[in-house]
């Protein structure tokens, strides 16, 4: 309840970055792009490099705590780490009237929420597993350097072109080699520091792909999405994996496994 609280006071609280307002005397405020549970994105234009770029704002209930800036400059950190074309770049990072920030590359394309939802792109079950492959791509790169996203969502999945991109590493973290191995996680699955929180992200990204193409009745009786969706069992059986229904896959190559059996690479 107190959380609650403090976060309704923060938004009314805090105040955004205005359209053309100079920030640290270099980065011209184009538009607010979003909110998340850490930062305010803009879209900027650098007038020392003269491009285009995100800058991210900490928010007022996360500057308060330590917590939250310690989480900030760990966001920023590890965005800094990555070296890989499907994340963005990180630039530069200030200070503006108190408030810490940072830049990244600006990456043109549409996110899949605005894609499925304002533009009513509908995917198949092969274009949503081809995507979803090369999503665990992205995923399996973090993986490696042992990281995990934490936040696999569909406003977090740019399509650039026949690219993918994969934004927001405000929830990110390292995890111990071997975490989450032989054990199924039972509290929150998509906010658990180990590998099986992003491939449950992913399974609840896949069936929002699926569900683009399903025709929602008049009148809706409480179904599952397994009885609801026409997809073949090999599909059922990959997402209910990622979703712990059934056995919980381990690793990003356990699924990649299956996925090819669909999609054929």
């Amino acid at each position: 309840m107190l959380k609650r609280i403090t976060l309704f006071a923060a938004n009314i609280m805090e105040s955004r970055f205005q359209h053309n307002e100079t920030i640290a005397h270099r980065y011209q405020v184009i538009n607010h792009l979003g909110v998340g549970s850490y930062g305010n994105s803009y879209l900027v234009y650098d007038r020392l490099s003269q491009q285009k770029k995100v800058l991210k704002a900490l928010r007022i209930h996360k500057r308060v705590t330590q917590s939250g800036r310690n989480s900030f400059e760990i966001e920023k950190k590890l965005l800094h780490s990555i070296n890989h074309p499907g994340f963005p770049k990180y630039f530069e990072d200030g200070l503006h009237k108190n408030i810490p920030f940072y830049t990244m590359e600006y990456i043109e394309g549409k996110n899949f929420e605005q894609l499925i939802f304002q533009e009513g792109h509908k995917y198949s079950e092969l274009e949503a597993f081809n995507i979803a492959n090369d999503v665990l791509e992205l995923i399996n790169y973090l993986h490696e350097q042992r990281l995990v996203h934490r936040d696999i969502r569909i406003p977090n999945v740019i399509a650039t072109g026949s690219e993918i991109v994969l934004i927001d590493l405000g929830l990110a973290r390292k995890y111990d080699q071997g975490v989450g191995k032989h054990r199924k996680i039972k509290r929150n699955l998509r906010k658990e520091i180990n590998p099986q929180s992003d491939l449950y992200g992913l399974g609840h990204f896949l069936l929002f792909l699926l569900y683009s193409n399903y025709s929602f009745p008049k009148k809706m009786k409480e179904s599952s999405w397994e009885e609801e969706l026409e997809i073949s069992n090999q599909a059922k059986h990959i997402i209910s994996r990622l979703l712990q229904i059934e056995e919980f896959y381990e690793d990003c190559r356990q699924v990649k496994a299956d996925i090819k059996k669909i999609i054929g690479k």
